[in-house]
């Protein structure tokens, strides 16, 4: 049996909203309290179990320098870490597998071709982008109500169901019928931009792991789950483990 590499998609909410370019936020945790700390270095401990040999992040893959020049600055004690779930989780974790490095991944620009389906919604198909909204607002606010009383390692958990993964594509999969058929706006924004972007980071995931033992752990906001474990498991290039099997532990 041939060995391939090992990947593990981790999902998350987007700690810092600061930095949150979503249309729908979810409400901000407080990662600094003493018990999220607490809550924070379990979850650490739990995906040490997975040992991943790279960490890849949510991070634009074209400024690859300033992520390792962050790295680097924590390590030696100079960088304080943000709320944001790539300090909080990605530059932790990495440290405790001795990494030296820490790796980008993401792509997200705006590119002529692809058109604005949320100004086209509200302008032009005003009740349906609504309801999709609404629909939408509907799984924020289940995420909301979910985080009171639970722990941050409960919470990576319910995003990380698959059941919920679905719902989160199924947001995408309205947002496509938008337009006409003359004019197909939101096809062309989830081929041209939401595909493609998801594609380009599964292509970047392919481009670390160049060692058959490989076990890579790819850290990102929960919306992309559905797509990147899609394109990994149909590569037939990789072994795909699920988060859950090292966060119930």
């Amino acid at each position: 049996m041939s060995i391939i590499p090992t990947v593990m998609i981790l999902g998350t909410d987007h700690f810092d909203k600061s930095t949150n370019n979503d249309l729908l936020k979810t409400e901000t945790l407080d990662v600094f309290s003493e018990k999220r700390q607490l809550e924070m270095l379990e979850v650490i401990n739990s995906l040490k179990d997975f040992a991943p040999t790279k960490v890849l992040l949510e991070y634009p893959s074209k400024i690859q320098s300033k992520l390792s020049q962050e790295y680097q600055e924590y390590l030696n004690g100079i960088l304080k870490l943000s709320a944001n779930e790539r300090h909080q989780i990605g530059f932790r974790l990495a440290e405790e597998m001795n990494h030296s490095d820490i790796y980008a991944v993401d792509w997200n620009e705006e590119l002529d071709e692809v058109p604005d389906v949320f100004d086209y919604g509200m302008e032009h198909e005003q009740e349906t982008f609504q309801q999709i909204i609404k629909d939408a607002e509907k799984l924020v606010q289940e995420a909301n109500e979910y985080s009171v009383g639970h722990t941050i390692k409960d919470q990576l958990l319910f995003f990380n169901e698959l059941k919920r993964s679905n719902r989160d594509h199924q947001t995408y999969m309205k947002l496509a019928l938008i337009g006409k058929e003359d004019n197909p706006v939101g096809a062309k924004w989830l081929s041209n931009y939401w595909y493609y972007r998801n594609m380009l980071i599964y292509k970047k995931i392919k481009m670390f792991a160049f060692e058959e033992e490989e076990r890579i752990i790819v850290i990102y906001g929960a919306a992309h789950i559905h797509l990147l474990y899609q394109f990994l498991q149909e590569s037939g290039l990789f072994k795909v483990e699920m988060p859950q099997k090292y966060l119930r532990k």
